[in-house]
């Protein structure tokens, strides 16, 4: 009788074995970093055409901004558009490579069409981002930026490389994205040798505040300090600068971006 309850017992052993192992080979999913973390939103800075000549507060928040926004939208506008594109993705979860993996195709306007391929390897409350990216007959599955988070996507870091021609690292980012006080933050830092190597701008996006965007740009090579505040989308804001202005205080403009005095 018992050798016959042993022979029973074994394929249901085998089975709960099966099942515990197949539920610990599958990292949980990983939540996505914020598009904020490497794309903030500075359309508040925009210029039509006109705006620039017709006021002054506005323009030189406007211009300052636009230095770092360039660098974003078109030096690495095809990592940062790869990545913004995937947080609309699904992934899978390969058990070979024990990677979260999101792969799409993305048209860059005037670059091209690319295939990307976006890992996260989970290791415990950690993971680890990679970037690939592929031009069909060019290149392929060049690291254009990799980073890491914790698993829950409230802080972590970026590095972004320059290109498949020229591969060192352009731009890190650290960042934090706070859900319960609906603040989020990002330092964007140059590390592209030149002019504007380690310089950096800081962006807080805080719902809470009635300038609820922020940014302060650190330039090393002008020993500058910038600092920004707007509302959006509204687009009223304010902007210090000691080097532009010669003074310490902030200088404001309204929702039609024309120069007023600040609030006391």
């Amino acid at each position: 009788m018992k050798k016959i309850l042993a022979i029973l017992l074994i394929p249901m052993t085998l089975l709960w074995s099966c099942s515990d192992d197949d539920g610990s080979a599958q990292d949980p999913q990983p939540n996505m970093p914020p598009e904020s973390s490497m794309a903030p939103n500075f359309e508040n800075f925009e210029d039509d055409g006109g705006r620039m000549a017709a006021v002054n507060n506005w323009a030189y928040a406007a211009t300052s901004v636009g230095v770092y926004s360039a660098i974003l939208y078109s030096n690495l506008v095809v990592p940062v558009t790869a990545f913004r594109v995937g947080l609309n993705q699904n992934a899978t979860y390969n058990t070979e490579t024990e990677l979260w993996i999101w792969e799409y195709d993305v048209n860059v306007a005037g670059k091209g069409s690319y295939n990307v391929r976006l890992t996260a390897d989970v290791d415990g409350s950690d993971v680890d981002w990679t970037g690939y990216i592929s031009l069909s007959g060019v290149f392929e599955d060049f690291v254009w930026f990799e980073g890491e988070s914790n698993l829950e996507a409230t802080a972590g870091s970026w590095t972004l490389y320059e290109s498949p021609q020229s591969p060192s690292a352009w731009l890190t980012v650290n960042w934090t994205d706070n859900e319960s006080t609906e603040v989020s933050t990002s330092t964007f830092t140059i590390q592209k040798a030149g002019d504007f190597f380690g310089s950096s701008i800081s962006y807080e996006a805080n719902a809470n505040a009635d300038y609820n965007r922020g940014v302060t740009i650190v330039d090393t090579n002008a020993s500058n300090t910038i600092d920004v505040d707007w509302n959006h989308p509204s687009g009223e804001g304010r902007v210090k600068s000691e080097a532009h202005f010669q003074n310490t205080a902030y200088h404001c403009w309204d929702d039609t971006l024309n120069d007023t005095d600040c609030p006391s």
